[in-house]
């Protein structure tokens, strides 16, 4: 089967050599230059849970990723508003880890690294010009014409594939920012990823190794919008709420990002076209499902184009894909607002749940399971 893959990005890099090693031949478009991963820790980073590093394992990519870019994790913790703290490690889940810490940068760059050796053609700095869905071909800026059986549209929350089939999107903006940053702790850290919520919205650790993490801050927009004038206000606002809970640190770098909610309103039309990752769904990144939901779709789309026809595997891929992501997105959504709620019905539930998660022991496991994709 021709396919064409419009962005290559990790979750359209990874569709394309899981799909490439089925067989299939596969055209892949990349409007930007291809990614390296050199020098400190970039910004963009991505905890990916164990299901999805061992299906990276078996795709063969995670052998490929650079060793000090990636950094595993046994323990994840969340507490509420009031104190109310619920931890889990590996032992909760029967597995030697709950997942991994990875730049995006070097995941994408280990996923293109296979290319050379599939059936896969990667163009990058060229983008689709037009698409003809009827005759199932794209035009690119190069001027080339490709041809296709299936088109994946894997090129982001703005995609070009989504508006090209006219499929609608439904969504809004939660009023919020996200402020990511690196620091050098002075003192060694656990294995561990935490999440604080508190009335301004919730801020988070990502350990990447003994001595690094990537501290996350989410906050108004209007707040964040007003201290990102101020680089000094932020690391003064980033060490009062970090430094009682890491001590001494070196902050490296800073950037933030709006939070929004999207979701297609179907992921597949014409029988040939499929959209999956940001494309199909955008997520809160609360608790860092985005990239995982993304390969959730690509472990589901080449699952039923083994097993069947064309038009029925896209029917099914998008009735499984859409009950899954919006069961998901609903479940961060009423996280975002229970736990932040000042009412106390909402903190009363919260506190019964997490009462209830920490003494029963076999519903501990399987919400962390639940958390690490099984």
């Amino acid at each position: 089967m021709q396919v064409v893959i419009v962005g290559g990005g990790m979750v359209g890099a990874a569709a394309a050599v899981a799909l490439a090693q089925q067989g299939h031949q596969i055209e892949l478009i990349e409007a930007g230059p291809a990614v390296v991963s050199s020098g400190p820790w970039d910004l963009r980073i991505s905890s990916i849970h164990l299901r999805n590093v061992q299906w990276l394992q078996q795709l063969h990519t995670w052998a490929l990723i650079r060793a000090e870019r990636q950094f595993p994790y046994t323990q994840l913790a969340v507490q509420t508003q009031h104190g109310q703290r619920l931890e889990f490690n590996q032992h909760d889940s029967d597995t030697e880890m709950l997942g991994a810490m990875v730049e995006n940068h070097a995941l994408q760059q280990a996923l293109w690294q296979q290319f050379a050796e599939l059936p896969i053609n990667a163009r990058t700095q060229v983008q689709v010009q037009a698409f003809d869905l009827t005759k199932q071909q794209v035009q690119l800026s190069s001027g080339e014409l490709l041809s296709y059986d299936l088109l994946i549209g894997a090129d982001g929350a703005q995609s070009q594939v989504a508006n090209a089939a006219k499929i609608g999107q439904r969504g809004w903006d939660y009023d919020m920012r996200c402020i990511l940053a690196l620091a050098e702790l002075a003192e060694p850290i656990a294995p561990a990823t935490w999440e604080v919520f508190r009335p301004e919205g919730p801020y988070a650790l990502l350990p990447l190794g003994e001595r690094q993490a990537c501290l996350i801050d989410y906050r108004s927009e209007q707040q964040w919008q007003h201290l990102s004038q101020q680089p000094e206000a932020v690391a003064q606002q980033l060490e009062q709420t970090f430094a009682p809970h890491l001590g001494a640190y070196q902050l490296l770098n800073f950037a933030s990002f709006p939070l929004r909610r999207q979701r297609a309103l179907r992921y597949q039309v014409k029988q040939s076209v499929v959209l999956i990752g940001d494309a199909a769904h955008s997520i809160h990144p609360l608790a860092g499902q985005g990239v995982n939901l993304g390969f959730a779709d690509v472990q589901t789309l080449v699952a039923q184009l083994a097993s069947q026809p064309l038009a029925p595997a896209l029917a099914a891929y998008e009735r499984i894909r859409m009950r899954e992501n919006q069961l998901m997105m609903r479940a961060m959504d009423a996280i975002h607002v229970g736990f932040r709620s000042p009412h106390w019905v909402p903190q009363g539930l919260v506190a019964a749940g997490l009462f209830a998660v920490a003494k029963v022991q076999p519903l501990k496991r399987a919400l962390v399971r639940r958390a690490i994709g099984f």
